[in-house]
């Protein structure tokens, strides 16, 4: 059975968690959509940008730096999340499911940093 390459997992995870998030905004208010929304899918693209980055890089030290600034990304990420459950936009199931796939992928870039920092 061949080697799964985690690289190729993270981005597949994260366009999967872009357009499940780009359902979701479209529940959002009107008065949202441009503020909060715009704000969430600027961390999305920019974190799909960091780990496409990370995986054309050729020095680790460089590797690290793109999925750092991607790790940091999904912190503020999750705190959108929060603020989003808590102004009542979505709804508890949606809270769940979105920050289980967040979480899905800060473990698979942890992983692929601490590959990084071995080599």
């Amino acid at each position: 059975m061949p080697k799964i390459d985690n690289r190729l997992v993270t981005y597949q995870k994260m366009t999967n968690l872009i357009y499940y998030s780009k359902n979701l905004l479209k529940k959002y208010p009107k008065s949202e959509r441009f503020d909060l929304c715009n704000d969430i899918k600027n961390i999305l693209y920019e974190n799909l940008k960091y780990i496409v980055y990370a995986w054309k890089a050729y020095a680790n030290i460089e590797k690290y730096d793109y999925l750092r600034k991607a790790d940091v990304n999904l912190v503020v990420l999750k705190s959108f999340i929060t603020i989003s459950y808590k102004s009542m936009y979505i709804n508890q199931k949606n809270y769940m499911v979105w920050n289980e796939q967040v979480d899905e992928i800060g473990k698979l870039i942890g992983g692929w940093m601490k590959s990084c920092q071995k080599e």
